[in-house]
């Protein structure tokens, strides 16, 4: 199927739902496309019958038929616009809520390698360009379409050669068209292009700002910055200049066209070929067959505008997620927490192997926790346990089920995930807390934030649990971030709870009141932890080390303790005066 066919298809299923409307207002296109028609007819009976042939009793009735038109029409086009607008605004919001619902589904892949402000500046801009679009061209064109194919027809039966000459016109537009629109397509599609990268870049540095004035790199940022805005402003700029080009040249055979079909019926009026009432509807009907063109030219730029945009969002419709339920998924509520890595092989770039052969096993209830140097591959087995990726050979089990068994939805409901990078949303402290489970009680909301030793300072917020968080509420150290967090996965109540780094924003003296609330709470519960503080790894019933994506040693502190020459041991000796494992 080709592009323009996938258009079609996309655009008849999110248009589906409003035919009724779409019908009701192209009816009343037909109708007022109708009365316009007319218009010319009248004018053209008015100067022969009346003014020409002396029939003075036809005046009134049709100087009444003249000016009621227009109001006919403009009491028809109040009802057809309102529904023309209703129709666009619906099928805007319906596209946004189906790339949007697309995306959420997409695999955590599509979101490392698509920044959150290109992905943003897709969903929002380019669907609001789409909705100026369809705004006010779709009823517009119908109507426009209508008038001109009654207006070739009635041209052609008064006069097939002066007909002949207005589709010359006609013909001159398109070609000035095709001509132009290349270069109006090329250089909207390159702005569009850049306008993603500057998005992306200002959201990236405005979330790195931190470290901007920590190196002090604002002008190097800024530098970066006005290359980008210059590559689109210049494609701007490009674009713009074609399409005036393109409308000045649109107006000069639009007053060309009309000088020259309106000179040449005045000709054949002396030659007694037409008659003066005739020439009038003529003239008429080519400027109801012109300015459609005219309006038309207007708006191919647009048009162009909409197409490069819905093919930008087709680009994420079109991308399915690499993880997916199987055909039969496996249905649970609450699993045990028992978990085998076998033989598990990884890699993110083909022929790049990131975990080779891992292979563990955890009962129900144990701790485990991954130490080793930066980038060993610690951090992608639990992406990998949690489904976020799929291996790339060999199985992970859970309660003695290969993962991809399950249905996606009750597998990632399994875990409580607590990661370095804390977020909070822009609802309620309550809400950010129950997010992973709305129905938990205000009993447990509490429970989890005094395990996260976060209670009592929720409790001297000025609204205590009901305070507003994020960009538009209360402000939180990171430290305070990372306890809700923590909190909100406690609350979700999960059979395995995942530690990536979880307590690295906290100091010591928090992160010993944490765990001793959590020890609590995760009594029951498989856990993995994946920590550099030595309070957190010599608690664990297995300590796992991992080199260049393999299982290097295993087992208890007191076990790789007792090791001679072993890696765990150098480590630990080495930085048990500060407390914290370097990369190994």
């Amino acid at each position: 199927m080709n592009q323009d066919a996938e258009q079609s298809t996309l655009l008849r299923r999110l248009l589906r739902p409003y035919w009724a409307a779409i019908f009701q207002a192209v009816a009343f296109t037909l109708v007022m496309a109708a009365i316009s028609s007319m218009v010319p007819l009248i004018s053209s009976f008015m100067v022969d019958a009346i003014f020409t042939n002396g029939e003075t009793g036809l005046f009134l009735p049709l100087a009444f038929c003249y000016v009621m038109a227009p109001v006919v029409q403009q009491v028809l086009g109040i009802y057809q616009s309102s529904m023309g607008v209703l129709v666009s605004v619906l099928f805007a919001g319906d596209l946004r809520c189906a790339v949007y619902r697309h995306l959420l589904y997409l695999s955590l892949r599509f979101f490392q390698v698509n920044s959150a402000g290109k992905v943003v500046n897709r969903v929002m801009e380019d669907t609001q360009t789409l909705l100026g679009v369809f705004n006010t061209s779709v009823t517009t064109t119908v109507s426009d379409g209508i008038i001109a194919l009654v207006a070739i027809c009635v041209t052609l039966a008064i006069n097939w050669r002066l007909g002949l000459l207005t589709m010359l016109v006609v013909a001159v537009f398109v070609a000035n068209y095709r001509f132009s629109i290349w270069r109006i397509v090329r250089f909207t599609r390159l702005m569009r292009r850049e306008d993603d990268v500057l998005s992306g870049g200002v959201q990236n540095r405005m979330s790195a700002s931190v470290a901007i004035k920590t190196f002090g790199t604002e002008e190097r940022e800024n530098t970066v910055f006005q290359g980008h805005n210059l590559a689109s402003v210049e494609y701007g700029r490009t674009r713009d200049l074609a399409n005036n080009s393109f409308w000045m040249n649109v107006s000069l055979i639009a007053s060309l066209g009309q000088a020259l079909v309106y000179f040449c019926g005045c000709a054949l009026v002396l030659k007694g070929q037409m008659t003066y009432g005739q020439v009038l509807a003529f003239n008429l009907y080519t400027m109801q067959l012109i300015w459609p063109c005219v309006r038309f030219s207007q708006l191919a730029g647009r048009l162009q505008e909409a197409r490069v945009a819905l093919n930008r969002l087709e680009e994420y419709l079109k991308v399915e997620a690499e993880i997916r339920d199987a055909p039969h998924p496996r249905r649970v509520k609450r699993l045990s927490g028992a978990v085998e890595f076998r033989n598990v092989e990884f890699h993110y770039v083909p022929e790049v192997p990131v975990l080779r052969g891992i292979s563990l096993k955890v009962a129900p209830g144990e701790t485990f926790a991954f130490i080793g140097s930066t980038g060993c591959g610690k951090s992608t087995m639990l992406n990998l346990l949690t489904r976020f990726y799929d291996v790339t050979g060999g199985q992970i089990l859970l309660d003695g089920h290969d993962i991809r068994e399950y249905r996606l939805r009750d597998l990632q409901r399994q875990f409580g995930i607590v990661l370095q990078e804390s977020h909070i949303f822009s609802v309620s402290v309550r809400e950010n807390i129950r997010y992973g489970r709305p129905a938990a009680t205000e009993e447990e909301v509490v429970a989890a934030a005094k395990a996260a030793e976060i209670h009592d300072f929720i409790q001297g917020l000025p609204r205590g649990y009901d305070t507003l968080m994020g960009e538009e509420g209360v402000a939180l150290s990171v430290g305070q971030k990372q306890r809700i967090n923590i909190a909100r996965a406690i609350c979700a109540d999960p059979a395995i709870m995942i530690m990536d780094e979880a307590t690295s924003s906290l100091d010591s003296d928090s992160e010993a009141a944490i765990q001793r609330g959590m020890e609590r709470m995760l009594k029951g519960r498989t856990s993995f932890v994946v920590a550099h503080r030595l309070s957190t790894i010599r608690n664990a019933s297995q300590i796992v080390l991992i080199d260049k994506g393999k299982v290097v040693e295993q087992g208890t502190h007191e076990e790789l303790m007792a090791m001679e020459n072993g890696r765990y041991r150098d480590l630990y000796t080495k930085h048990i005066g500060k407390g914290v494992l370097d990369d190994a």
